[in-house]
C-alpha cells in the first residue's frame, strides 16, 4: 500500500512540475508526458529564427498561427546529423516573466527553455548563442502543447549559417558576403512537410507596446498605493498630535495643517495616477472608474477641512464625522484600485501566483479593519481625555495622581499603537511596491 502511495505522490509531482515548466529530465525525448501520443498533423505553429553577422546572438522565436494559442513549450538546439545527441549552445531569455531557462544532462547551462506557467502564448522569442565550433550544422527542435491532451513534436528548423547564401525569390545584383548587414530567414521543418523559406515576420512593436502599458498600470497602482499610506498618516498624525499635545489652539492649528498638507498630497498623486492609466492602451475602465472616485472623495474632504469651523462651533462635531466618514470610504476605494491593479498586473506577466495574490488580500483586509477599528476606539478615547479636561482639578491630591497616570498610560498606548499602524502600513506599501515593479521570475515571489 506504501509503495502505491509514493508512486502517487510522484506523478503528482511531476504533473505540477511539467504545468510550472520546468523539467530538464524531459530534454532528450521533449514529451510532456501527458499519457497522450504527440500529433502527426501539421502544427499551427513554427520555428523561425533572425540572425546578423557571424558569432552574434541568434534570436530565435516560438510562434502560432491566429486563433491558435500554446500554453507550453520547450525549444533546444541540436546537431543537425546527430539525433540523440546533447544540446547546443546556450539561450538568453528576452522576456523572464513568460518562459525560463533549462539545464539539460550532458550539456552546459541554460542549454534549453521552457514555459513558466499555463498561460496562453502567441510568440516566445530567446537569443541563442552558438558554440565554439565552426561549421556545425544545427537544428532548432521545439515542442508545442496546444492543451493537456493535444501536443506536438519535433517541430525542426534548420540554421543556415550566415556565411552560406541565402535563397531568395527576389533577383540579386550584389553578392552575399560575411561582413554584409543583419540576414532574416525563417525555415520550418516537419516530417511530412518540405523545407520553406520565407521573411521571418515578428510583432516587436506590438510587444513593446504591451509591455509600456503594462508599466504604466504598475506605476499607477504604486502611486494608488502610496496615497494609502498617505491617508494613514494623515489620520494617525492627528491622532498623536491631538494625543500627545494640550488641547489649545497651537495642537488644534497643527493638525488642520497637516490635514490639509496631506489632503493635497493624495490628491496630486491620485491624478498623476489616473493619467498614467489613461495613458494605458487599451485603458482599464474599473481602474479609471475608481481612481476618478477616490479622487472627488478626496476633493470632497479637502472642502470640509478648509471650512473656517472653529471648536466651539454648532457644526465642528459634524464636519469631524464627516471627514472620519470620507476618509473611510476613501481608503476603501483606493484599496480597491490596489487590488485590480495587482489583478491586472498578474494577467500581463504572471507575476503572482493566485494564492499569493489570496493571501496578500486576506492579510491586508484584515489590517485595514483592525484600523478602521482603531480610530473609533481612538476616537471615543479622546473625548473621554477631553470630557476629563474640562471637569476641573479631582478632590484630592492622590486621586489627581492616579488620574495623571492613567493619562499618561493611556496617552502613551494610544501614540504606541498609532506608530504601529503607520509602520504596518508603509511595510505593506514597500513590499507591494516592490513586488509589483521588481519581481519578473515566479521562483521570486517567494
Amino acid at each position: 500500500m506504501s509503495t502505491f502511495f509514493l508512486i502517487g505522490l510522484n506523478i503528482i509531482s511531476m504533473v505540477y512540475g511539467y504545468m510550472s515548466g520546468y523539467f530538464p529530465e524531459a530534454c532528450g525525448s521533449m514529451l510532456p508526458l501527458h499519457g497522450a501520443a504527440p500529433q502527426t498533423s501539421k502544427p499551427p505553429y513554427e520555428v523561425s529564427y533572425q540572425q546578423g553577422h557571424v558569432r552574434d546572438p541568434i534570436t530565435v522565436c516560438l510562434s502560432s498561427q491566429p486563433g491558435k494559442d500554446f500554453i507550453g513549450f520547450m525549444l533546444k538546439a541540436l546537431y543537425t546529423s546527430k539525433e540523440g545527441g546533447p544540446p547546443l549552445g546556450k539561450f538568453t531569455l528576452l522576456d523572464s516573466g513568460l518562459d525560463q531557462l533549462l539545464t539539460c544532462s550532458g550539456s552546459g547551462g541554460d542549454s534549453a527553455v521552457s514555459h513558466k506557467n499555463k498561460r496562453g502564448k502567441t510568440q516566445i522569442c530567446v537569443n541563442w548563442t552558438a558554440p565554439q565550433d565552426e561549421g556545425v550544422r544545427t537544428t532548432f527542435r521545439a515542442t508545442f502543447v496546444e492543451n493537456f491532451m493535444t501536443f506536438w513534436t519535433k517541430v525542426d528548423t534548420i540554421l543556415i549559417p550566415p556565411t552560406t547564401p541565402i535563397p531568395s525569390t527576389l533577383p540579386s545584383t550584389q553578392p552575399s558576403t560575411s561582413t554584409s548587414t543583419a540576414t532574416s530567414t525563417t525555415t520550418s521543418l516537419h516530417p511530412g512537410t518540405s523545407t520553406s523559406t520565407k521573411p521571418i515576420t515578428t510583432s516587436t512593436a506590438t510587444q513593446q507596446a504591451e509591455n509600456i502599458s503594462s508599466l504604466l498600470e504598475k506605476a499607477g497602482t504604486v502611486k494608488m498605493n502610496v496615497v494609502l499610506f498617505l491617508g494613514v498618516l494623515k489620520m494617525e498624525l492627528s491622532n498623536i498630535f491631538l494625543t500627545a499635545l494640550s488641547d489649545g489652539p497651537f495642537s488644534r492649528h497643527l493638525n488642520k495643517v497637516s490635514q490639509t498638507f496631506f489632503v493635497v498630497l493624495c490628491g496630486v498623486v491620485e491624478t498623476s495616477a489616473l493619467a498614467l492609466f489613461c495613458l494605458a492602451n487599451p485603458i482599464k475602465v474599473s481602474l479609471v472608474a475608481l481612481v476618478s472616485v477616490t479622487i472627488v472623495i478626496n476633493f470632497i474632504e479637502l472642502v470640509i477641512v478648509c471650512l473656517p469651523i472653529g471648536p466651539r462651533h454648532e457644526l465642528k462635531e459634524i464636519s469631524n464625522l464627516i471627514v472620519k466618514v470620507s476618509s473611510f470610504i476613501h481608503q476603501t476605494f483606493t484599496t480597491a484600485v490596489i487590488f485590480v491593479g495587482i489583478l491586472e498586473v498578474d494577467k500581463h506577466k504572471g507575476t503572482w501566483t493566485d494564492s499569493r495574490i489570496l493571501k496578500v488580500m486576506v492579510a491586508f483586509t484584515v489590517l485595514l479593519l483592525l484600523f478602521e477599528m482603531w480610530v473609533f476606539l481612538s476616537s471615543t478615547q479622546k473625548k473621554a481625555m477631553l470630557s476629563r479636561r474640562k471637569t476641573g482639578c479631582p478632590p484630592n491630591r492622590e486621586r489627581g495622581r492616579q488620574i495623571g497616570k492613567q493619562k499618561k498610560l493611556v496617552e502613551g498606548i494610544v501614540i504606541a499603537v498609532s506608530v504601529i499602524f503607520i509602520v504596518g502600513f508603509l511595510c505593506f506599501g514597500v513590499t507591494v511596491a516592490v513586488m509589483i515593479l521588481g519581481c519578473h521570475q515566479e521562483s521570486g515571489c517567494a
